[in-house]
């Protein structure tokens, strides 16, 4: 039977839904359709992706009765590698997960029952400007892996946040016209989680939307993790139309006079710019003094880029230092908390955020050295 792929679905989505028309596991029908024998799923999990040589693309294209041309265009990794046959012909295929797969997670349900038909769920890649669906108003929040499961498959209900399908129009738009929108949202995103991570007490607007997408009865600390992407996504669309903006950057090196600035202060139109564009009028003072993070980097090579043309390339590079902390991390830390009760006598969301040795430098929180595997402070 024809089953047509949704856009930006991965290609082991598509093939558990093409074998569950038939009633099969894809670990039964995949392996069997491409005769490579039942190794092909070894460490199965839901959050992995497969991937298909020439031959075994072409035998799923005529088993599904649809063009590769078109599974090309709507799977994103439908081509992304050629894994070889042990024999050096015949169709192959690779299974793989955790890091060496990109981000991926539940699309919107309501919107892939529209489209298919059926309940059954669809993975698709998640980029920043995917996360929403705004027909049905929900936030994907993807998975997150902890001991071998999932630890949420829920999704955010955005209907009390009209802010969100603004802020969603206005990314699109950034996307449209400037082309350097895609990969600077990094950069923004970990200046957004730096301030997340500093729970000012002048911040009202995150914790009203946290409470608002927070279901009846579950763990508002467990949640306030969970959606943290989600609740500062209307900030982090606001920075990146500050960053990517050529007159931001002209005003800065008006500031800065060909100087490297060793703090936010050194660049006042930017830091009053940042307030009026998040609406925090009181993020000025707050961030002024800031003398290390993501924001400072960048203002730093705006500052050199334009004595050395070639430290544009490294204008959206965010040091590792930088990243935020993986929301997964974040939940197994709550998660033991909240199984260790003997050893908090606040409560798990006390005990997290008194276990974080923070190292303040100007207002900035480097990465938490509680945890050895994380990455070093600089």
């Amino acid at each position: 039977m024809r089953l047509a792929p949704l856009r930006g679905e991965t290609n082991l989505s598509y093939l558990d839904r093409l074998a569950d028309r038939y009633r099969l596991g894809v670990r039964d029908l995949i392996p069997a359709l491409l005769q490579v024998g039942g190794g092909l799923f070894k460490g199965y999990r839901t959050d992995g992706e497969v991937y298909l040589n020439a031959e075994g693309r072409a035998r799923v294209s005529v088993f599904c009765r649809v063009p590769e041309e078109i599974l090309q265009r709507a799977l994103p990794a439908w081509t992304a590698q050629e894994p070889l046959s042990p024999d050096g012909a015949g169709a192959a295929g690779r299974f793989r997960f955790g890091a060496v797969v990109p981000a991926a997670g539940e699309g919107c349900r309501l919107r892939a029952a529209a489209r298919t038909g059926r309940t059954k769920p669809a993975r698709v890649y998640l980029q920043p400007h995917t996360r929403i669906c705004p027909r049905h108003r929900r936030w994907m929040l993807g998975t997150h892996w902890i001991d071998g499961g999932p630890a949420d498959t829920e999704q955010v209900d955005l209907a009390e946040l009209p802010q969100m399908a603004a802020a969603h129009r206005r990314h699109l738009d950034l996307l449209r016209h400037r082309p350097d929108a895609a990969r600077a949202f990094e950069v923004p995103h970990a200046v957004i989680v730096s301030w997340w991570a500093q729970q000012w007490p002048e911040e009202e607007l995150w914790p009203h939307r946290t409470r608002q997408v927070t279901p009846l009865g579950a763990d508002p600390g467990w949640w306030r993790l969970l959606a943290r992407d989600a609740v500062t996504y209307p900030e982090t669309v606001a920075l990146t139309s500050v960053l990517t903006n050529e007159h931001t950057r002209q005003r800065l090196l008006a500031d800065t006079g060909g100087h490297l600035p060793h703090t936010l202060a050194h660049a006042p139109a930017l830091v009053s710019q940042l307030a009026r564009a998040t609406r925090r009028p009181w993020l000025a003072e707050r961030i002024a003094s800031t003398s290390a993070g993501p924001l400072l980097l960048w203002v730093q090579h705006c500052a050199r880029a334009d004595a050395d043309p070639a430290i544009t390339d490294r204008l959206w590079m965010l040091h590792m230092a930088h990243r935020p902390r993986l929301i997964a991390r974040e939940l197994t830390a709550y998660r033991d908390a909240a199984q260790q009760p003997e050893k908090t006598a606040g409560g798990p969301h006390d005990w997290y955020q008194a276990s974080i040795r923070y190292n303040w430098r100007g207002g900035e929180k480097l990465i938490p050295t509680t945890w050895p595997d994380d990455n070093p402070t600089p």
